[in-house]
C-alpha cells in the first residue's frame, strides 16, 4: 500500500519504508521536492513498523542537484541544509539509492545519509565551481571527512563528475548494484545491514584525515597547478576555505564558514557572470523562437568541394558522401561551385562563404534547407538565412557540436558576430595607440582587465593600469555588442557572451560584452557613444 506526498510516494515493505521522489525531469532540490522529503522521513520515523528508509528517484536521474531558478532568490523553507539535517539526526538507517547523474544538493542529501548505493551507469560529483559557487548544503565538510582532503579538493576544486566504479573506490558510495535492481537491491542492502546491527554512520562525526599544516602543501599545490581558476574567478579559492574550515572547526561552526563563503559568492559579480554563461550555454542550443523545436537526427555528413575541416569529420566518424542527408557546400575563393551535385533530398546544406547566403539559396534545389557556416576559434556562426527553415538551423547547431564547437545562431550581416566584436577591440586599440597611449599602459590594463595577451599590443610588462583607459578599451565592444543586438545580428544577446567567452575573446569572470553593456545601461552607453564619436547608434 502506497501513500503520496506531493511529488513522492511512501511505502514499507517488511520493515523498510522506500521514499521514491518524482519530479521530472531531474528530480531538482525545489520546494516541492524539498517539502516531500522533510514529510517523507518524519513519516518513516513516526511508523513503528518501519527500521530503515531507503531514498530513491524516479525517472532518469537522482536528484540533479538544486534547482537553479531559486539562486539568488529568497528560499522557502524547508532549506535543503534543514532537510538534510533531518536525514542525518534520524534515528533510523537511512540509505540513499542513486541512478544517473546525482549532482550538487543531490550528492550533498545522499552524503546525509548513512549509507549510499549506486547503479554502475551512475554519476555523482560537486560541480557548483563552474557556477561560480561552492556546495552550500555541507559538501565541503562533509566529503573532506569522507574521502580525505587531498581527493576532496581536486573532486570539489574542479567540480569533477565521478563515476561509480571511482566512487566506491574513494568511499563516497559503499556498493553497487545492478542496472535496472536498483531499488530491489537497496532494500536488500538496507535489510543487510539491518541484520548486521550496522552503526548508523554520521559523517559530521568523522574527523578529517589530515591536519592544517598536512593540508598546506595540498592547497599551495593545487593552486599551482590550476592557476586558471585563481584569475579573477573566486570559487575555487573559496571552496578551499571552506575545506581548511572543515579540517581546523568542529563540525557545526564549519558549516557556518561554508554558509559564509557561499553568500559572499552567490553575492559576487564574478558567479553573476558564471550563471549568466550557464543558462546562456543552454539557450545557445534552441532556435529562437522555435524553442520546443527538436533538431533532426543527423547521420553521416557529404563535403562538396575542398573543406578545411573534413578531416575532423572523419575523424569524428561523421563523413559521407555527396548523397547524405547533410551536405557540407565548400564553395572556392571565386565564389564558384557546381550546384548540381547536391541532392534534393539533403535536409541540410552548410554553406562556407555566407557573405551572398540568400542569393546562393536561391540556386539551390530547397532553399530552406540552405544555412551558412563560419568557424572561429572553436565557435560555430551558423549563419540563418531568409528561407532557413528552423529544422536545417538546428541541424546545423548538432554538427557543429558533433564536431566539438560552440555553436550559436546568428543573421547574415557583414563580418557576423565575432568577426566584428574582435575587430572593435583592435579598433579601439588602435584609437588609443593613435592617441600615443603606451602600449604597455594598453596591455598592463587590458590584462587586468582579462583579455588574454594574445589580443593586446606586444609591450614590456610593467605598464600602469587605468580605469580611463579600460573603459576607452572595453566600452566600444560593449557597444558593437548593442548594435548587433539591435540589427538582429545575434539572435539572442546571451549567445554574444556565449560565444565570445568560448571563442577567448572575453574573461569569464566578466560574463561577455552584452552582459556588461546591460549592467552599464543604455543610456550611458549612448550617451558615451555619441561623446565618442561612435559611428553607430542604439535603438531607443
Amino acid at each position: 500500500m502506497s501513500e503520496k506526498l506531493g511529488v513522492a510516494t511512501y511505502r514499507v515493505e517488511s520493515g523498510v519504508a522506500v521514499l521514491t521522489i518524482d519530479s521530472p525531469p531531474v528530480n531538482a532540490l525545489g520546494l516541492a521536492v524539498r517539502t516531500a522529503l522533510s514529510e517523507g522521513v518524519a513519516r518513516a520515523l513516526a511508523d513503528d513498523s518501519v527500521a530503515a528508509l531507503v531514498l530513491i528517484c524516479a525517472g532518469r536521474t537522482f536528484f540533479a542537484g538544486a534547482d537553479v531558478t531559486e539562486i539568488g532568490k529568497p528560499i522557502l523553507p524547508p532549506l535543503l541544509g534543514d532537510v538534510i539535517t533531518q536525514f542525518e539526526n534520524s534515528a533510523k538507517l537511512i540509505l540513499a539509492a542513486m541512478h544517473g547523474t546525482a549532482l550538487g544538493g543531490g550528492l550533498e542529501l545522499a552524503l546525509a545519509a548513512h549509507y549510499r548505493v549506486a547503479v554502475p551507469s551512475a554519476t555523482v560529483g560537486l560541480p557548483e565551481v563552474a557556477l561560480g559557487l561552492l556546495p552550500g548544503a555541507g559538501g565541503t565538510q562533509r566529503v573532506p571527512r569522507l574521502i580525505g582532503v587531498a581527493a576532496a579538493v581536486e573532486m570539489i576544486g574542479l567540480g569533477q563528475h565521478v563515476n561509480a566504479r571511482q566512487a566506491l573506490s574513494t568511499g563516497l558510495i559503499d556498493a553497487i548494484v545492478e542496472e535496472g535492481e536498483l531499488e530491489t537491491q537497496a532494500i536488500a542492502f538496507a535489510r543487510d545491514l539491518l541484520a548486521k546491527q550496522a552503526p548508523l554512520r554520521r559523517l559530521r562525526d568523522l574527523s578529517t584525515d589530515l591536519t592544517l599544516e598536512q593540508a598546506t602543501p595540498v592547497f599551495v599545490g593545487f593552486r599551482a597547478a590550476h592557476p586558471e581558476l585563481f584569475a579573477g574567478v573566486k570559487a575555487a579559492e573559496g571552496v578551499l576555505q571552506a575545506i581548511e574550515a572543515a579540517i581546523t572547526l568542529p563540525f557545526d561552526m564549519g558549516i557556518e564558514r561554508e554558509r559564509e563563503i557561499s553568500r559572499f559568492l552567490i553575492a559576487s559579480p564574478e558567479s553573476a557572470a558564471q550563471r549568466h554563461l550557464f543558462f546562456a550555454e543552454r539557450a545557445a542550443a534552441k532556435f529562437p523562437g522555435h524553442e520546443r523545436e527538436k533538431a533532426p537526427a543527423i547521420g553521416t555528413v557529404g563535403v562538396v568541394g575542398d573543406w578545411i575541416h573534413a578531416p575532423l569529420l572523419e575523424q569524428k566518424g561523421l563523413i559521407g558522401d555527396g548523397a547524405a542527408q547533410a551536405i557540407i557546400l565548400a564553395m572556392s575563393n571565386d565564389g564558384s561551385q557546381p550546384l548540381e551535385t547536391l541532392s534534393r533530398d539533403a535536409t541540410i546544406v552548410l554553406v562556407n562563404r555566407v557573405e551572398k547566403l540568400d542569393a546562393l539559396a536561391m540556386k539551390m534545389p530547397d532553399p530552406g534547407a540552405v544555412v551558412g557556416l563560419s568557424y572561429t576559434r572553436g565557435v560555430a556562426e551558423i549563419v540563418v538565412g531568409g528561407a532557413t527553415r528552423p529544422a536545417a538551423a538546428l541541424a546545423a547547431g548538432v554538427i557543429a557540436r558533433k564536431l566539438g564547437w560552440a555553436a550559436i545562431f546568428v543573421g547574415a550581416v557583414p563580418g557576423l558576430v565575432l568577426g566584428r566584436l574582435a575587430a572593435g577591440l583592435q579598433a579601439a586599440i588602435s584609437a588609443l595607440l593613435a592617441d600615443s597611449v603606451a602600449p604597455a599602459d594598453i596591455r598592463a590594463t587590458g590584462k587586468a582587465f582579462g583579455f588574454a595577451g594574445g589580443l593586446l599590443p606586444d609591450a614590456a610588462e610593467g605598464g600602469v593600469v587605468d580605469a580611463g583607459l579600460e573603459q576607452r578599451l572595453v566600452w566600444p565592444v560593449l557597444a558593437e555588442a548593442s548594435v548587433l543586438v539591435d540589427e538582429g545580428a545575434a539572435k539572442r544577446s546571451s549567445d554574444i557572451d556565449f560565444a565570445m567567452v568560448r571563442a577567448g575573446l572575453w574573461p569569464l569572470w566578466r560574463g561577455g560584452p552584452a552582459f556588461m553593456a546591460e549592467r552599464v545601461g543604455h543610456g550611458q552607453l549612448t550617451e558615451w557613444m555619441a561623446a565618442t564619436g561612435h559611428p553607430a547608434q542604439l535603438a531607443s
